[in-house]
């Protein structure tokens, strides 16, 4: 049985006030209010699953592994929610980041949290050093170029999308980035795990996709 506190704790952990100290205070206020509270918590659960499938014989790193993956899946929330995108004024039923707290803000904060995922991962490291580098390509293609969450958003701007391959990089990259990074924070071999995290994540959107069209 996998403790959810494990998660919570670990977030909670990278965004309370001594590690945002010196930050400034309205970004440090904007950065609790993208993570808490969270939403369903899929794809942090779904990597310590496939984590405690191979071990979990570092639970340390799983758990920054499963942080860092779900402030990356905030920060891409914060930028799908501004104006220039989807214009959203309400995320988990309050109002989202920049109706809160402004445009400028909501970028930064945005910015900042997907620094601070790789941050995460980093501090944690030491318990395994040399799990540190397949982690970092792991989370970082499942949210950079060429098929993660920004090549996906850029589909959106293209005047013909590949349907399949814009909902593997949006929304199925970060899915499989979490079964991989699971298995790689157990120190297990990553690739059988990332078939697994694709078809979840496309039939995650395919069913996103349907109730955004037929929805209320």
């Amino acid at each position: 049985m996998i403790d959810p506190q494990r998660l919570e704790r670990t977030l909670d952990d990278a965004l309370s006030r001594d590690a945002l100290n010196e930050t400034p205070e309205g970004l440090a206020v904007a950065l609790r209010y993208a993570v808490f509270p969270g939403g369903a918590r899929v794809r942090p659960r779904l990597l310590m699953a496939v984590a405690a499938a191979n071990g979990d014989d570092r639970p340390e790193i799983t758990n920054s592994a499963a942080a860092a993956i779900e402030l990356l899946h905030c920060a891409s929330l914060v930028h799908d929610d501004l104006p220039a995108f989807d214009g959203a004024n309400l995320r988990r039923g309050k109002p989202s980041l920049h109706v809160a707290f402004g445009e400028p803000l909501a970028v930064l904060t945005g910015d900042a949290l997907i620094v601070l995922a790789f941050q995460v991962l980093a501090a944690a490291s030491g318990a395994a050093p040399e799990r540190l580098a397949a982690l970092i390509g792991i989370v970082g293609g499942g949210v950079g170029l060429p098929t993660g969450i920004v090549a996906g958003q850029a589909w959106e701007c293209e005047p013909d999308i590949p349907l399949s391959r814009y909902q593997q990089a949006k929304t199925g990259a970060l899915f499989a980035a979490a079964t991989m990074a699971g298995a790689a924070a157990a120190g297990a071999d990553a690739a059988p795990w990332q078939r697994l995290g694709q078809c979840i994540g496309e039939a995650y959107q395919v069913a996103d996709d349907i109730l955004d069209a037929a929805g209320d």
